[in-house]
């Protein structure tokens, strides 16, 4: 026992020392964080807000605590489903608490103002304009012309990507001027930072046109959804640790996501709501083949697990293509199931198709817009994308995985080791065909740096290690709480030093 207590403190160690040392090296500003002359992650010059990190690193710690009392709470014996949803369903609501918290302990333009600042920005999304000037008149018939009209753009950004977060933002548009009632309630909730990226906004791209209050109603909805979605990636990763893992670990699993480093510093791009998808379409997927695998098991309910995967990750694909690699980790899952006989995976993935298709059949019966038509110009589009920007391909595919390292959070990375190397058999297998993907998707040289934000969808699905390594070494709740006070100020301070959503 005390042997492993020892090895417990010193994996905390190690731990500390990777993260607190990283920062060190950001600070000293002694190595660029990218590539010099071709990508870096630009630094930011404003001073620290005292007050705002002091009320950051409080909600870190209550955080912590409350992790680790739902770690003692959902140990041995056994707890009820009752009791494990109550517990899923709290960490769920503090996890949201918890990233709003955060950005208060930026430099005040890089905080909650961006949350409003960031939709304007074209150079970073453009969906909203897009929606306002474009979509947001007749949202069914420009739709219906998407595949024209993404033929005609360019390889930067909004080329590649489906007509998904247009249609959302046209979707919070019309609602808001439709119901004006709740537009007012939801200006009247809004953070005094927020508003101050509004005002910012109609100096620095509107000039002097003031933004109509059902506009920036519409807004605050758009990131709001965003932090509900990132934030209760616990919920589907939870079920997706639970499948392999007791209820105690797969806490542990999900109870490191709200402090992970880019579901945070990225808030409120679209980027931050794919986790969840990505992680209900896997824990779908995941729970399928584990029920089919059952002696005796009837196969009704894996198959309609299986459909509900295929349809999250058909919905996705309205959003991104990263979506597409996704459903190449759920085959590999599948495929990998012990104790499920071939027919099985081979029908259980069959009906991960008709799930997806029967949402991409539906889309195309609503929009008349042919799905595979937009998705090859956008894959097109993506393909020419570095044209025009010099990327060195072999540098970027051994910086990438360590960016990703960091993304996730280095202290979640010295668990994922010590369960991957001290027990590869008890890894979940989720997480190993997302290691396969992941290798697959770099050499592929299609993203060659920004991983931070673009592999972000593909996390969920190595955190169920994490869970593996602290299971391993009898991690108790001390030691998740030191774990993710590390990772609080991993995320705390690279948020001071880094610019991850926009520059002023």
């Amino acid at each position: 026992m005390i042997g492993m207590r020892r090895t417990v403190d010193l994996t905390l160690a190690a731990a500390a020392l990777l993260a607190l040392g990283f920062l060190a090296i950001v600070h000293s500003r002694d190595l660029p964080m990218g590539i010099v002359g071709e990508w870096e992650w630009p630094r930011i010059h404003e001073p620290l807000p005292a007050a705002g990190l002091l009320i950051a690193a409080a909600g870190v710690m209550a955080y912590g605590g409350l992790a680790a009392m739902g770690h003692r709470a959902l140990g041995d014996p056994a707890p009820g489903r009752a009791r494990e949803a109550g517990w899923v369903a709290g960490l769920a609501v503090s996890a949201v608490a918890l990233q709003v918290l955060i950005p208060i302990g930026a430099p005040h333009i890089y905080g909650l103002t961006k949350w409003s600042y960031i939709h304007y920005l074209r150079g970073a999304t453009g969906y909203l304009e897009i929606a306002k000037d474009q979509a947001r008149a007749a949202p069914l018939r420009f739709l219906a012309e998407y595949p024209e009209w993404i033929a005609a753009k360019d390889s930067n950004h909004i080329g590649a990507h489906p007509p998904g977060l247009i249609a959302m933002y046209a979707g919070l548009l019309s609602l808001t001027e439709r119901h004006g009632a709740t537009a007012g309630l939801v200006i009247a909730a809004t953070p005094p930072a927020v508003d101050e990226g509004f005002r910012r906004v109609e100096v620095d791209v509107s000039g002097p046109a003031a933004i109509p209050s059902t506009e920036r109603a519409a807004v605050v909805l758009a990131s709001l959804i965003a932090l509900l979605a990132c934030a209760g990636t616990v919920v589907p990763l939870y079920l997706l640790a639970r499948e392999s893992l007791s209820p105690r670990w797969a806490w542990a699993s999900s109870a490191l996501w709200p402090l992970a480093s880019a579901p945070n510093l990225f808030q409120p791009l679209s980027d931050t709501m794919y986790p969840f998808l990505s992680a209900s379409a896997l824990a779908l997927a995941a729970w399928s083949a584990r029920l089919r695998a059952k002696p005796g098991a009837r196969a009704r309910t894996p198959a309609l697990l299986a459909i509900g995967s295929g349809a999250a990750m058909a919905f996705g694909m309205f959003f991104s293509l990263a979506f597409l690699p996704i459903g190449l980790i759920a085959g590999l899952m599948v495929m990998a199931t012990p104790s499920l006989r071939w027919t099985s995976r081979l029908e259980l993935i069959a009906w991960i198709g008709a799930g997806c298709a029967a949402v991409v059949g539906l889309w195309w019966l609503t929009t008349g817009a042919n799905p595979f038509v937009i998705w090859w110009w956008n894959l097109w589009h993506n393909a020419r994308f570095y044209e025009g920007h010099r990327r060195s391909y072999f540098p970027w595919i051994l910086i990438n995985p360590v960016e990703l390292a960091i993304a996730a959070g280095l202290p979640v990375v010295v668990w994922f080791l010590v369960g991957a190397i001290g027990d590869p058999r008890g890894v979940p297998r989720v997480a190993w065909s997302a290691l396969a993907v992941l290798v697959l998707v770099d050499l592929s040289g299609r993203n060659l740096g920004e991983v931070a934000r673009l592999w972000m969808i593909f996390l969920p699905a190595l955190f169920p290690a994490a869970g593996v390594g602290l299971a391993r070494l009898g991690a108790g709740g001390q030691a998740l709480f030191v774990t993710l006070v590390l990772m609080g100020m991993q995320t705390l301070g690279l948020q001071c030093m880094l610019q991850f959503v926009y520059p002023f």
